[in-house]
């Protein structure tokens, strides 16, 4: 039987984790340091909004992405066959 020694029980989520004494864990962290701080860098003021984006509506930029991702997949199938 495995009790959780860690005083918070979301520090503590995987049953190795929980064999583990208190002082050993620390918090995870979500990102790391680099992606926080460009993320705090892209911190939009509180006046300025940006216009909802429509889920369904297929933009230029999904087109560009997606014939890029079938020529590399059509230019690596063809190398393995050839």
């Amino acid at each position: 039987m495995l009790r959780s020694r860690a005083p918070n029980p979301d520090l503590a989520g995987h049953p190795f984790r929980r064999t583990l004494p208190a002082h050993v864990l620390r918090p995870l962290p979500l990102f790391e340091p680099e992606v926080e701080a460009a993320l705090a860098r892209l911190q939009l003021p509180e006046g300025i909004r940006s216009k909802p984006v429509d889920p369904k509506r297929i933009t230029r930029q999904d087109v560009k992405d997606f014939l890029l991702a079938y020529c590399a997949c059509f230019l690596a199938v063809s190398a393995f066959i050839f």
